[in-house]
């Protein structure tokens, strides 16, 4: 993504124009109805605050959305964005949980209990919940594919043992707490008595800012160890290389917990964000949606309202929160005099980040006459071809969901919808030579896409043979449905 003005994302039909929007003052105005800004917003409104949200689509959640298609007379629903989540299903130290019960707001949701895993060992499966042996828990993972089982399993025990008291810290102060500025000082003074109470882990709290590997790499030198590590962390974006160490922290102290569950918005991800709008609309705020903000309005240094591309001026009493990207806030920033040294300083540093790289989504609607799936338990499978290949790698690393395998209502009857998509290392780079639609834009999307149906394939082996159709979610066309 770039941070030039003169570049532009493109828009697409069914996207909006991005020219609604109604004039006003309030409170709080947030940009963006990601879960981050409806999350905002909803709870903002909780507090008193009167709050508008502004969301560029014409639907809200961001990425967290689903999007259906007609085929045949039946209705097909296809998740977009996040499909693995953890403690939704009753009150848990899952952030989004948090909210959801601070906001008084239900969101049904049904559980299960693994990862499948289709990687150079072959199928195994990962089980959340108690880790020992008998109960068919990690150590018996380890025992079954490490390559050295006792040695993984020591350093499995070693390692655990190593963050036990930093996981507490987990459980003493929430995620929700947890900040990368001395703000952080306030938000999680309720975690006193726990420290208090263990003094010798004051000097381990830096660690939970730290890349995860510099821990790792002290303790873990089993190959398959690592390797699992490395991809409970690539769901933040990261290796453990890169990987923020409370992130690990959370996983450790959460699903490993008797009962633990991953959890199916019934109905789809979008419920998280029609939950998140019941909650910001219960307490009086706002969602105004087609309402694209140009710029960020700036006076004696501090943001005091936003314009919108219709032209119409919204007015913020006491902030303008962002949930668009970093390089989008920089650009509804502008270049105005009025900006205060701290917001140069951050474009500037933006400017020095790497480029990350993009996903591809394939969507695939199949007939599941006579298909037995009796082999795998859960929904949601993680596919890595090689080891030794980066998991940054979009033709390496790969995921599947298969929402319909617990939740009928998304799809016809005898069918089954599923979800594939690469780790985010797609290169924008090849897709921005190319021009949109042509042949060779076209010939390219099926060659890259190729690897989501060889995932695919090593669970359904004929699922080309099944498929009633299919749709290649190519890097461009996210920029303009997420603006």
């Amino acid at each position: 993504m770039s941070i030039e003005e003169k570049y532009e994302k493109p828009t697409y039909p069914g996207t909006g124009n991005g020219l609604s929007g109604e004039e006003g003052e309030y409170d709080i105005v947030v940009i963006g109805s990601g879960m981050g800004g409806l999350a905002c917003g909803a709870m903002s409104s909780k507090y008193g605050h009167k709050v508008l949200v502004l969301e560029s689509h014409i639907k809200p959640g961001g990425s967290a959305h689903t999007f259906s298609r007609m085929h045949k007379g039946g209705k097909y629903s296809f998740e977009v964005g996040p499909s693995i989540f953890e403690g939704l299903d009753k009150p848990s130290y899952n952030p989004l949980r948090i909210v959801m019960d601070i906001l008084g707001e239900e969101m049904p949701v049904t559980t299960y209990q693994g990862l499948g895993y289709w990687t150079p060992q072959g199928y195994w499966r990962f089980q959340i919940g108690d880790d020992r042996e008998p109960k068919g828990g990690f150590r018996a993972v380890l025992r079954e594919h490490a390559e050295d089982p006792d040695l993984a399993i020591q350093q499995w025990e070693a390692f655990r043992a190593r963050l036990k008291d930093l996981c507490g810290t987990m459980s003493a102060v929430s995620l929700m707490n947890l900040r990368q500025d001395a703000g952080f000082l306030a938000t999680t003074a309720g975690g006193a008595p726990f420290v208090m109470s263990k003094p010798w882990v004051l000097p381990d709290l830096p660690l939970v800012f730290q890349s995860l590997h510099e821990t790792v790499d002290q303790i873990v030198t089993e190959p398959f160890l690592r390797n699992w590590i490395d991809t409970m962390c690539i769901f933040c974006g990261f290796p453990a290389k890169g990987a923020m160490t409370a992130h690990i922290l959370y996983i450790l102290d959460r699903f490993f917990e008797e009962g633990a569950n991953y959890c199916v918005p019934i109905g789809g991800t979008e419920e998280i964000a029609r939950t998140l709008v019941r909650g910001l609309e219960k307490y009086g705020g706002k969602l105004q949606m087609n309402a694209h903000v140009k710029q960020i309005l700036v006076e004696n240094g501090r943001a005091v309202g936003v314009e919108l591309k219709n032209g119409k001026i919204i007015k913020a009493k006491k902030a303008v929160v962002s949930n668009a990207t970093p390089f989008d806030t920089v650009k509804m920033l502008g270049s105005s005099p009025e900006l205060p040294p701290a917001v140069d300083e951050w474009r500037s540093s933006l400017g020095k980040l790497p480029r990350h790289g993009a996903i591809m989504h394939l969507f695939i609607a199949i007939d599941a006459e006579g298909l037995d799936l009796s082999h795998i338990q859960d929904p949601a499978h993680l596919v890595v071809q090689d080891w030794d290949r980066s998991l940054q790698d979009s033709q390496n690393l790969c995921s599947f969901f298969i929402p319909s395998l617990l939740d009928p209502s998304v799809c016809p009857p005898g069918k089954h919808v599923i979800h594939v998509y690469s780790s985010g290392g797609e290169p924008y780079e090849p897709w921005e030579k190319l021009e949109t639609g042509s042949p060779e834009y076209e010939a390219y999307k099926e060659q890259r896409a190729e690897v989501l149906w060889k995932a695919v394939e090593r669970c359904i082996p004929d699922v080309k043979a099944r498929q009633e159709f299919h749709i290649i979610g190519s890097p461009p066309p996210p920029q303009g449905f997420f603006r």
